[in-house]
């Protein structure tokens, strides 16, 4: 028996010291970060950034089981206004780049499972690759075409937001550089989506905490900006305090994890 305790004790300190159960619930908004659904291509070295279809259909299933409501930028912005109070258990699901299997892979489990989500688009890489990274060290994919895009803004499902025009690192350009890349992207996403975009997420979470960026950033006439900067905001939300943080979904999450990340607003240390 004692060394049944002993064992217990070991168990117990291990997943103490790796996943967050032990903190307190924290308050704030949910805002459940993804990037790529499907299987890494060989030689990524950003493998934490695909989730599997099979385990984003299981967080899906895992939100609407426990009660929770997904929600759009638009919601968003009504209950900011005071026109509309968010659900009790709201939770925002993102999409940072606008992957061609957000198309293909994560929309169909979205509208089957009769959930909304939200993506950012890097404007000048629609139907091309993400360009933004090295072949050499990470494989390009394709991105979701205008038409691909259109058509799951009309299924009602995905509403849009920006991620610049070509997904670069604000802080290291000018600074009427850096204004340009988040006001240009409005102005063409609202052209090609013909309507408004009221939320802009910074490429690499970069800027966010920029007093000078993110000022352009609201001058561009963005409502919402958001970081990637893992946590939860409280809401209701003080837009001069700084932007919307996130709890990013890494490809080896469970929904162990998910639910960490909901209630913590972090899996793991």
């Amino acid at each position: 028996m004692p060394f049944l305790i002993a064992i217990l004790v070991l168990v117990i300190l291990a997943l103490s010291a790796r996943w967050t159960w032990w903190r307190p619930r924290v308050p704030g908004l949910k805002v459940l970060c993804y990037h790529k659904i499907g299987v890494p291509p060989p030689g990524s070295r950003l493998k934490e950034l695909w989730v599997s279809p099979a385990r984003f259909r299981a967080q899906v299933k895992y939100l609407l089981d426990h009660g929770y409501t997904t929600i759009l930028f638009s919601d968003l912005k009504k209950a900011h206004a005071g026109k509309k109070p968010l659900p009790e258990k709201a939770v925002l699901i993102t999409f940072d780049d606008g992957y061609e299997n957000n198309y293909s892979l994560a929309w169909p489990i979205l509208r089957e499972l009769g959930a909304k989500g939200n993506i950012f688009v890097v404007y000048n890489t629609i139907g091309k690759a993400n360009l933004w990274h090295n072949p050499a060290s990470e494989p390009w994919v394709k991105m979701a075409t205008l038409p691909q895009l259109l058509e799951m803004q009309d299924s009602g499902v995905i509403e849009y937001g920006s991620h610049t025009m070509n997904h670069v690192h604000l802080p290291a350009l000018k600074l009427e550089d850096a204004a340009w890349e988040m006001a240009e992207s409005k102005r063409q996403l609202e052209a090609a989506f013909g309507r408004e975009l009221c939320a802009f997420a910074y490429p690499y979470g970069e800027g966010a905490y920029v007093p000078a960026v993110r000022e352009k950033a609201l001058e561009a006439g963005y409502l919402f900006d958001f970081s990637f900067r893992q946590g939860k905001t409280p809401w209701p939300w003080d837009r001069a305090a700084g932007p919307i943080d996130r709890l990013f979904i890494r490809g080896g999450d469970n929904n162990w994890d998910l639910a960490l990340q909901l209630g913590r607003g972090a899996s793991r240390l």
